[in-house]
């Protein structure tokens, strides 16, 4: 894992801002009293979590390595399987995921927001 990886995924754990060339944490409040933090690659964003610990994931459209690297950086640190590429296409945890948003439950399960 990339060393921009570690930290950004650290930070967004933690709820804090961070940002380093192409990747960026924001934590904040928007419309709610909740606090949320976001994950952005290039601007797009890839991964939100709620202050109830729910998490959002997607590839923003983008099925490149960067993003998957991210993305895996996050799981990891979850415990979840990671995103694999086979034959072009991607998996999440061992299904065949289409890059849309996901919501991660328990037991290194997903389902489609």
């Amino acid at each position: 894992m990339r060393q921009i990886t570690k930290e950004a995924v650290n930070k967004f754990l933690q709820g804090e801002n961070y940002s380093k060339n192409n990747t960026q944490v924001w934590s904040g409040y928007e419309c709610s009293p909740q606090r949320i933090t976001k994950l952005f690659l290039h601007g797009n964003l890839i991964a939100q979590r709620s202050a109830y610990g729910q998490t959002i994931i997607t590839n923003a459209g983008w099925f490149s390595n960067t993003t998957k690297e991210r993305l895996n950086g996050l799981l990891d640190l979850f415990g979840y399987d990671k995103i694999y590429q086979k034959k072009f296409k991607w998996y999440l945890m061992d299904k065949p995921w289409n890059g849309n948003p996901v919501k991660l439950l328990k037991h290194n399960r997903w389902e489609y927001v």
